[in-house]
């Protein structure tokens, strides 16, 4: 296959469609000045080919391909290539059958790129196959070789040359491959091992715990198993346990009721006895009094009257003896007195004396006399206007008296009118003050606990924001009815629980926008959320499927305000607290209820089937510790709002309290003068005879009730008020008496003053003091004794009183003993005489005993009915409870007890199963906290998992050594075949060297490290002398060396095209020629395309194409070599 027509359209330099024809099937050159388009047509045949390095055809992108890139009003550009298809070993496939084949290519500026053969539209993807599988693929182009191509071999490395045989050998796409697989192998690996570890660090310890989850399980169905077996033992052993108890109590219901008959009717019988022996008993005494009785009342009532003497004496001598305690304390306190009076007396009598002996200065002596004489004299003008006047002040004090109690009367109306309490204001003040202190102590204690943590701390997002709209923490927006739910409803709520209410969504984007928060909040608008709860039907079936104090909604536990509703039902209205475990499990896979519960431990169970929980969340409770803070919060909002209407009362109270201070004040002055007169009045003569009056009088109505416990105290009460009355009947004449004492005092002190003027004068005080001590002492002294004679008389006459009644009353003892003992003897002669009543009355005293003895049989009995009525109530409502909770008893209770059959006691214990049950029912409980319930149906889905995947990695592992024993298999091949490449391509080099440079050798050396080709060496060699080096070389040698091997290589795998672009640039004339002989002669089966500017070149080729620019187009002309076909013909 050789190209026999290129026809361009708009291509580079190609503005006007230009149709080159006549390509020659062997060699075809390409000449022309530069810049005329001779490389362009090498260009477009490499665009047919598909070309993807743009850079290898001297253009940036597609557009640069158009003539002039579109902007010449071309706007696209047309190659076509008109293939010879005649040879058919070299026909591509599928195209046998085509004699001709065209290829073209079309590209349009801003649009698309198409591929076209033999007319038809198809993809770039089929004509890359097309050309590749004839050897030309453009994108590793061997059949290419460029200016540069030559320069590059130059500079190669025996492992580049050695790259190059390979690629001719065909093994580099092989390489290729293997460097692919090689990754692919190591991808696998890496997947492998991941799979491994995977294995060994998931998915088997997840098989193992499953494994384990499954002998859980197991264990737990052969535990529930168990548990149904001896349920069934022991509650029918406890039914008919029951069922016996109850016959058993019936029967000792009956037995006991006939004791209490039998009791019964014994106390009828002992009552009909007493009642006839009553009867008897009357008529015997009946008969006793007639005879003997009369004179046993006499005495009788002689000895009651006895007795109420010797009562009335008893009482008489104890408050006689009361009154002789009382007067002889009185007179120990008389004697004491004197006796220290007597004392002193001494002491100032010594001090008298010392006085007198020690101060002899009769100046100071006459001083003291005539002082006491002034004294006396002012004493006595006192008594003389005493004695005139002493009446009209009295009533001057009383008027006084009188009118200040109206005044304080009057101004205690006036404060009574003040709507105000005493102190109020200061209370208020004191509950004020009280107040603070207690917030700023809850302020405290909410800053230990901190509080803050649960606010929302935000800035205002603008001004005037309202705050009110923020509602707070979802958890301080309800009260839990009972602590004990707390854990649960936390279960329940979440993280919900810890996201903050507002009113709406609007306040909800401004807090988040512009609110600066310092942390990630959520934040639930009222208006916009939706709200869910669970259905009262649910719920009410639910409760009486396991009981209402089993099973409650989390709404019905919690207390919050209507507004919140829709908050509320959003956390808690989907969710049931349940007491235990089996209760949730129970109602939630229920198909009427199938929703999520929460158990009062915290276990949470999801109607999908999973189970969370099986311990207690460390730390405090939150919902307790949030309850503590908002009553903290509420009890400082409560004293707050305390202390603004304390604030308004003491705005209110300010004025009334200051007008009722005044009068307050008023009133204290006007009872401070009203006492200061009551004072006066008290110790005015008659004020105080009026008060002694008083007294006596009380002293009289204390006497009078004490009448009955002895008159002698009466007597002397109304002696001293006859006394005392006599006194005030002789006021006057007293007065009288008075004035002449003291008249009689200031003589004596005068006449005492004038005889000792000259002796005291200077000692006056300390002498007046010792005198008015020692007179003093000496009435008091001379009161004490008289009092002291008066009490020893009158003590001495209440004991003679006091032995007069003890006689009197020994006298009554006496008579009352006669009497008794009368009586005694009386009552012994009749006993006596009637020894038939005494055996009644001990035969009475027996029913009665019967009787009692009865009564209280019948007490116990009726106490024993009651009790085992209760036992039989309890038993019946425990078979009753037993057939509501065990339905199979109704239908299984004729087996109960039965050999061989699944109750059969002689098999198993029903006491001992009992015992059993609640260790497994413990037991139970505990594996159903971690009990997987689909652990059978995951293991067995991950086993069949895990086993796929064993077996998918053996299958991988397996691939991977095959590969591994196909790569060595290749290798070997591989090598095998670069080794005959390079012998084919070093005979070849040589060959076709030895054709450009006559006499020169070259040859290709091999490398080998370990036995192994690592890369190849060109050596030259010149009538049989090898060169070390091509640097040896000319230029122009060194040039023909490269070419000669690219040559050689090609020549390995000819393709049917090969393309040549001034490859002889570097090369002189003669060379020139030898290339041209040598294609003719090495490459007689492919066609060469060269472009030259050389004679030597172009000379030898079959047809020569001339490029020549024309009207700013380049255009192209056709020249057959004519020497060169006269040859060939």
């Amino acid at each position: 296959m050789y190209i026999k027509s290129v026809i361009i359209d708009g291509f580079k330099s190609y503005g006007r469609r230009t149709e080159i024809h006549g390509f020659d099937s062997e060699f075809t050159a390409i000449t022309g000045l530069n810049g005329t388009g001779k490389s362009n047509i090498l260009d477009s045949i490499c665009f047919v080919l598909g070309i993807m390095n743009l850079g290898q055809v001297r253009a940036t992108s597609l557009q640069d391909l158009v003539y002039k890139s579109g902007q010449a009003g071309i706007t696209k550009a047309t190659v076509t290539l008109i293939f010879d298809n005649s040879n058919p070993s070299q026909c591509p496939l599928g195209y046998e059958k085509c004699r001709e084949i065209s290829v073209a290519r079309q590209i349009v500026v801003g649009g698309k790129n198409k591929y076209m053969i033999n007319g038809k539209l198809v993809q770039n993807k089929k004509v890359s196959d097309f050309f590749c599988s004839v050897q030309l693929n453009v994108n590793n182009p061997n059949f290419l070789i460029m200016q540069g191509r030559i320069t590059k071999v130059l500079n190669m490395k025996p492992q580049e040359i050695l790259s190059m045989i390979e690629e001719a050998a065909g093994t580099s796409l092989y390489e290729t491959k293997r460097e692919a697989t090689t990754k692919l192998i190591e991808k696998k690996d890496a997947k492998v091992r991941e799979t491994n570890t995977l294995l060994h660090e998931e998915v088997e310890p997840k098989l193992e715990k499953l494994r384990r989850e499954k002998s859980a399980y197991m264990e737990y169905q052969k535990i529930c198993r168990d548990i149904e077996y001896l349920t069934r033992i022991h509650i029918s052993y406890l039914y008919l346990k029951y069922k016996d108890s109850l016959k058993s109590i019936e029967a000792n219901i009956e037995t006991l009721t006939s004791r209490i008959e039998t009791a019964k009717q014994n106390i009828i019988n002992n009552n009909e006895e007493r009642e006839r022996i009553k009867e008897k008993t009357k008529e015997l005494q009946l008969h006793i009094d007639e005879t003997s009785g009369g004179a046993l009342k006499e005495v009788e009532t002689e000895l009651e009257r006895e007795l109420m003497n010797e009562g009335k004496a008893a009482g008489n001598l104890k408050a006689s003896q009361s009154t002789i305690d009382q007067e002889e304390k009185r007179l120990k306190s008389i004697v004491k007195s004197m006796e220290d009076d007597e004392k002193s007396l001494q002491l100032k009598q010594k001090e008298m004396d010392k006085a007198k002996n020690l101060f002899q200065n009769l100046k100071e002596a006459d001083s003291a006399d005539t002082l006491a004489y002034e004294e006396a004299q002012k004493k006595y003008e006192a008594k003389e206007s005493e004695t005139q006047v002493n009446d009209a002040a009295y009533t001057k004090d009383k008027n006084l008296h009188d009118k200040l109690q109206s005044e304080i009367h009057n101004i205690t109306q006036k404060l009574q009118s003040i709507e105000y309490q005493d102190g109020s204001f200061e209370q208020l003040q004191e509950r004020k003050n009280v107040l603070h202190n207690e917030v700023r102590q809850l302020q405290q204690q909410l800053d230990r606990r901190n509080a803050y943590r649960y606010e929302l701390q935000y800035r205002d997002p603008e001004p005037d924001f309202d705050r009110s709209k923020v509602r707070g923490m979802v958890g301080k927006l309800f009260d839990v009815f009972n602590g004990e739910y707390c854990l649960a409803l936390m279960m329940t709520a979440g993280g919900s629980l810890y996201s903050y209410v507002t009113d709406d969504d609007l306040t909800s984007k401004k807090i988040l926008q512009k609110g600066q928060l310092q942390q990630r909040v959520t934040i639930i608008p009222i208006n916009k959320i939706t709200s869910y709860a669970i259905q009262k039907e649910v719920v009410d079936f639910a409760q009486n499927l396991v009981g209402s104090e089993n099973c409650q909604s989390a709404l019905s536990l919690i207390n919050y305000d209507p507004y919140y509703e829709p908050v509320m039902k959003f956390v808690f209205g989907h969710t049931l607290i349940c007491r235990d475990l089996n209760v949730a499990k129970q109602v939630t896979y229920h198909p009427k209820i199938h929703c999520r519960s929460v158990t009062l431990d915290g276990d949470v169970v999801d109607p999908e089937g999973t189970l969370s929980g099986g311990s207690k969340p460390k730390g405090s409770n939150i919902l307790q510790e949030l309850g503590e803070i908002k009553r903290l919060e509420n009890d400082i909002k409560e004293r707050k709002r305390e202390i603004q209407i304390i604030d308004q009362q003491l705005s209110s109270l300010e004025n009334k309290a200051r007008s009722y201070q005044k009068l307050k004040e008023t009133i204290e002055l006007r009872q401070h003068e009203l006492d200061a007169c009551k004072q006066r009045l008290s110790q005015t003569t008659f004020q105080q005879h009026q008060t002694e009056i008083l007294s006596l009088k009380e002293q009289i109505k204390s006497h009078e009730d004490d009448l009955l416990k002895g008159q002698n105290i009466q007597k002397l009460s109304q002696t001293k008020i006859k006394d005392i009355e006599s006194k005030l009947a002789d006021a006057k004449g007293y007065r009288e008496r008075e004035l002449k004492k003291a008249a009689e005092a200031m003589k004596e002190a005068k006449q005492r003053a004038e005889k000792s003027r000259n002796n005291w004068k200077k000692h006056e005080q300390d002498h007046d003091t010792l005198c008015i001590e020692i007179e003093s002492l000496q009435k008091d002294i001379a009161q004490a004794k008289e009092q002291r004679i008066s009490l020893e008389d009158k003590i001495a006459k209440l004991k003679t009183e006091q032995e007069e009644m003890r006689n009197e009353n020994a006298n009554v003892r006496e008579k009352v003993a006669e009497l008794r003992q009368k009586i005694k003897q009386q009552k012994d002669k009749i006993n006596s005489q009637n020894k038939e009543l005494k055996a009644l009355f001990i035969k009475l005293e027996k029913l009665e005993k019967h009787n009692e003895e009865f009564n209280l049989e019948i007490k116990k009995k009726e106490n024993e009915v009651n009790k085992v009525r209760s036992e039989s109530k309890d038993s019946f409502k425990k078979i009753e409870n037993l057939e509501s909770k065990y339905p199979w008893i109704n239908e299984d209770k004729e087996f109960f007890g039965m050999k061989n059959t699944r109750y059969d006691y002689s098999k198993e214990n029903p006491v001992e199963a009992g015992q059993k049950l609640s260790s497994m029912g413990e037991q139970k409980e505990k594996m159903e906290r971690n009990i997987n319930l689909r652990a059978m149906v995951l293991l067995e889905r991950e086993e069949e998992n895990y086993q796929e995947t064993i077996r998918r990695k053996k299958i991988v592992e397996q691939d991977k050594e095959k590969i591994k024993n196909i790569i060595c298999k290749m290798d070997i091949k591989k090598r095998e075949k670069v080794e005959k490449a390079w012998m084919i391509v070093d005979e070849n080099f040589s060959s076709i060297f030895s054709t450009l440079l006559q006499g020169a050798q070259a040859r290709l050396n091999p490398i080998k490290e370990n036995n192994q080709l690592v890369g190849l060496e060109i050596k030259v060699g010149f009538n049989g002398i090898w060169k070390e080096s091509l640097g040896e070389l000319s230029g122009g040698q060194r040039s023909l060396v490269a070419l000669s091997l690219v040559l050689a290589m090609l020549k390995f795998s000819p393709a049917p095209l090969y393309i040549l672009d001034e490859v002889d640039a570097a090369l002189d004339m003669s060379h020139t020629q030898n290339i041209g002989n040598m294609l003719k002669t090495h490459f007689t089966s492919s066609q060469f395309i060269i472009v030259s500017l050389k004679d030597g070149m172009f000379n030898n080729a079959n047809v020569l194409f001339s490029t020549k620019f024309e009207e700013g187009v380049s255009a192209v002309t056709r020249k057959v070599n004519s020497r060169l076909q006269a040859t060939r013909r």
